[in-house]
């Protein structure tokens, strides 16, 4: 569901020498593994794909070294983005509609240095004052919690793109800055992907941490938040409520929010763990429905799109939950308006803990998108196609004098 391709072993020998017809571009690597990888969509590709670490490291001994650079298997070599991402390696690449691209990966373990990559995802637990929240972002589009398991939204004005999250953090709601603004009112709804258990008529939505700028004594009971990765290619953040009352009842939930360079989309992926329970809680998730609604459930899309306020524009808003067994329901009533929601297959019981994953995204036609729910459904869709990716070979450097030499 997520946008991490799916890495298959087709190596050649443990060692290969290099291919004469790839250049080997950065002669003071010893090693590099090449990998090919294939867009299956009709669409273009920009974004970031996920290898795993554990199978590049079988192949290729001693990946991913002291000093790593990955490139096009091009002339002149165009340089990559990576990041490492605990148990996965993430390259950044533009793929077009159903191209196939190969890449060389180039490591050393001689080597020491720390080559420059400028942030292109951030997340930060903070927003201005308040601490007791939790902001993510790309370049494209910025989201930010309400100190709950649900997202605002801090669109990006047309042609303005740049990590700007923390700018609003400080800015006036009433005069944002032209870089983008806090495009949408969610008052007391599930927001943008808000998580929610039910039971027969009883809804329970997880409770809110207290503001810092209120300057009052936190609840026992409060939501904790943890950046994992602050960029520069994925942000991940994690939200975590130990002691969550429902009812008679007691749960532990947890999910976890992460956002890739060039994207709009967010990928929650979510546990929820009984501690104390004596009923059977269906488990769901969903956003507010604006003015006009959208469904296109067929292809397990939910969207809605509407006008808050004639000064900011339309707005829209959707969630993707592909190959996760979730059935869409159409609305669900909270205090603060109407829901479209889906349920997730599994409900929660005593039998232990339950998870499950879901996309959303915000767009807006500041942010110069004519249709903005057309457009939320477009790059909702693609994230149910990820690239492929195999690993070709691993290969060693067939000219080892010019390893400790200058470049020529």
């Amino acid at each position: 569901m997520h946008s991490k391709a799916t890495l298959m072993l087709a190596f050649f020998g443990a060692s290969l020498h290099a291919n004469a017809a790839s250049v080997w571009e950065f002669p003071n690597f010893s090693d590099r593994v090449q990998i090919s990888l294939a867009n299956h969509h009709s669409v273009p590709f920009d974004g970031v794909v996920a290898l795993n670490l554990a199978l590049l490291k079988r192949t290729a001994p001693g990946f991913p070294g002291t000093l790593l650079l990955a490139a096009e298997d091009a002339q002149p070599a165009q340089a990559l983005e990576t990041q490492l991402d605990h148990d996965e390696f993430l390259v950044a690449v533009h793929l077009n509609a159903n191209e196939t691209q190969p890449i060389s990966l180039y490591y050393s373990n001689v080597q020491h240095d720390q080559l420059p990559i400028v942030p292109r995802v951030y997340a930060s637990h903070a927003y201005g004052y308040n601490r007791a929240t939790v902001a993510i972002e790309s370049e494209r589009m910025g989201y930010r919690t309400y100190g709950g398991f649900f997202f605002d939204v801090q669109a990006h004005s047309k042609d303005q793109l740049g990590l700007i999250n923390s700018l609003l953090g400080y800015s006036s709601i009433s005069h944002p800055p032209r870089e983008g603004e806090d495009i949408i009112h969610l008052g007391d709804t599930l927001g943008v992907g808000g998580i929610f258990l039910r039971t027969s008529s009883d809804v329970y939505r997880p409770t809110l941490s207290t503001p810092d700028y209120t300057h009052r004594t936190p609840k026992s009971d409060e939501p904790s938040y943890k950046v994992i990765e602050s960029g520069s290619l994925r942000a991940v953040v994690e939200e975590s409520l130990s002691h969550w009352t429902i009812g008679p009842d007691t749960v532990a939930v947890r999910a976890r929010y992460e956002m890739d360079a060039n994207q709009e989309i967010v990928h929650c992926h979510w546990w929820i763990t009984p501690t104390l329970i004596s009923r059977i809680y269906e488990i769901g998730a969903g956003i507010l429905m604006l003015s006009n609604e959208n469904n296109t459930d067929a292809d397990e899309i939910i969207t809605t799109t509407g006008i808050q306020e004639k000064s900011v524009g339309r707005i829209a808003v959707g969630m993707s939950y592909a190959h996760t067994g979730a059935k869409h329901v159409v609305t669900l009533e909270t205090p603060g308006g109407k829901n479209k929601v889906v349920i997730f297959p599994k409900k929660l019981t005593k039998g232990g803990e339950v998870s499950g994953e879901y996309n959303f995204a915000a767009s807006w036609t500041g942010s110069g998108w004519p249709d903005p729910a057309a457009h939320v459904r477009d790059i909702l869709a693609q994230q149910s196609e990820p690239p492929t990716a195999t690993i070709l070979a691993h290969e060693t450097n067939p000219n080892p004098k010019a390893l400790e030499a200058e470049p020529k």
